[in-house]
C-alpha cells in the first residue's frame, strides 16, 4: 500500500495504490489505484477501503482455488520433469499451444467454476472455424487430461470430474486412408528413376524400410550394416525444434535390408560426401515432402499419397507377403495394438478367403433370374 502525494494545477493532491497478493496462489493479485485526493485524511481513508476491496475479491478467487491458466501452467512445469509418465516435447508443446488457441477465454476463470456450457462453446468455436470433428475430439481429450490431472494433484477444489465429461461430439465416418498398391508402388519407382526425380532415393528408402520421415532425415552411416543387413533407427529429426531426438516411441528398432534396399545404399555410399544416407534436398529441408510427392503421383497418374503413406505402403505389402503381424510390428516400431490392427484392416489379411464357405449356398439346378420392375 502507497500514499504518494503529487502537484496539479498549483495544488497538492493524493494517489492511492492498493495491492493485494494470494496467500494461496502468489501469481493472483489485485490492484486499486485512485488519484486526486485532496488531503491526506481522506486519502488514508480511502486506502483503508480500496485495501478491503481488493482483499475481498482475492479472498473470492482462493476460495474457488486455481485459475485454468494456471493449472495449465503448473501441468506444463510438472511435465518437464516427469519421469513417471514423460511425453514428448512435441507433444507437449502442441498441447499448450492447442490449449492457448481454443481455451484461451478460460484461462482467467477459476478452474472449478467452468462448467459443460463453457466446453460446448468450445466445440462450437472449433466446428466455426470448420476443424474436423477428429480434430474436435483431440482438443477435448487435452482439455481432459489436464483438467483431470489438477484434481488428482488437488489444485481444483470441490469438483468430482472435468466439465468436458458427458459432452459429445460425434464422430464422422472414419476416412479411409490413401495407400499405393504394388502395381502402384512399382510405378513410382520406375517413372522417379526413369526421370531421374532427385527424390527417387527418398521416397526407395521410405517404401523398402518403412521409416519415418525424420527417421530417414536423421540416418546417417553410422545406422548402416550391411554385413549384418540390418539398418539401425535409434533417431529422429524434429523440424519444428530443429534437433535429432529419439524415435517417435522412444526406442531404437532394426530393419532388416533386402537386396533391392543394398543395391540402392551401395549407389548413394559411391556418390555421398556427407554422414547422412539420403541427399540434402531443399524441400526436404523446409518440409514439402507430402506436397512434392502427391504432385509427382498425380502426374504418372496413380493415387495421390502423402510421404507418411509410404510407411503404410511398406507396412501392408509386408503382411499381404505373410509376413507375421508382430515382425511387422517389431520394424516398424509401433507399441500398441491398435495401430497394428489399422494396418492389418488396410493389407485385407483377416478378411482374405473368409467368405469362401459359402461357395455352395446356391444350387447349380436353380438358374439365377433377375426380375426388374
Amino acid at each position: 500500500m502507497a500514499i504518494k502525494s503529487y502537484n496539479e494545477n498549483n495544488k497538492r493532491l493524493y494517489m492511492v495504490t492498493v495491492n493485494v497478493r494470494s496467500k494461496i496462489n502468489p501469481s493472483i493479485r489485485k490492484q486499486k489505484r485512485r488519484r486526486g485526493i485532496e488531503t491526506k485524511a481522506k486519502a488514508e481513508k480511502v486506502e483503508r477501503q480500496l485495501y478491503e476491496k481488493a482483499y475481498l475479491e482475492v479472498a473470492a478467487i482462493d476460495g474457488q482455488g486455481f485459475t485454468f491458466g494456471e493449472i495449465i501452467k503448473r501441468w506444463n512445469q510438472y511435465k518437464i520433469m516427469d519421469k513417471f509418465e514423460p511425453i514428448s516435447e512435441t507433444t507437449r508443446l502442441d498441447y499448450l499451444a492447442c490449449l492457448k488457441k481454443w481455451t484461451f477465454h478460460l484461462w482467467q476463470k477459476p478452474a472449478n467454476s467452468i462448467n459443460r456450457a463453457d466446453i460446448r462453446s468450445v466445440i462450437k468455436n472449433l466446428e466455426d472455424a470448420g476443424k474436423s470433428k477428429r480434430y474436435q475430439v483431440n482438443i477435448k481429450g487435452i482439455f481432459n487430461r489436464i483438467f483431470n490431472w489438477g484434481i488428482e494433484e488437488g489444485l481444483i477444489k470441490g469438483v468430482a470430474q472435468s466439465p468436458a465429461f458427458g459432452v459429445s461430439v460425434k464422430v464422422k465416418t472414419e476416412r479411409v486412408p490413401t495407400i499405393l498398391n504394388r502395381d502402384e508402388i512399382r510405378k513410382l519407382l520406375i517413372c522417379a528413376k526413369d526421370l531421374q526425380n532427385p527424390w527417387y532415393p527418398i521416397w526407395s528408402m521410405a517404401i523398402l524400410t518403412g521409416c519415418r520421415n525424420g527417421e530417414l532425415f536423421a540416418l546417417t552411416w553410422d545406422d548402416i550394416d550391411l554385413e549384418q543387413h540390418s539398418i539401425r533407427v535409434s533417431k529422429s529429426f524434429n523440424r519444428r525444434l530443429n534437433l535429432t531426438k529419439s524415435t517417435k516411441a522412444g526406442y531404437w528398432r532394426n530393419v532388416p535390408i533386402n537386396k533391392d534396399l543394398r543395391n540402392l545404399l551401395n549407389l548413394l555410399r559411391r556418390e555421398s560426401t556427407s554422414s547422412h544416407v539420403l541427399p540434402r534436398l531443399r524441400d526436404w529441408e523446409l518440409g514439402n515432402q507430402a506436397k512434392e510427392l502427391r504432385k509427382f503421383c498425380r502426374g504418372i497418374g496413380i493415387t495421390p499419397v502423402r510421404f507418411h503413406d509410404l510407411r503404410a505402403c511398406f507396412a501392408t505389402q509386408l503382411l499381404q507377403n505373410q509376413v507375421a503381424p508382430a515382425t511387422v510390428m517389431k520394424i516398424c516400431g509401433w507399441k500398441d495394438l491398435d495401430t497394428m490392427g489399422r494396418y492389418i484392416r488396410l493389407a485385407g489379411i483377416d478378411e482374405k478367403g473368409a467368405t469362401d464357405s459359402l461357395i455352395n449356398l446356391f444350387p447349380d439346378s436353380a438358374p439365377l433370374r433377375i426380375i426388374s420392375n
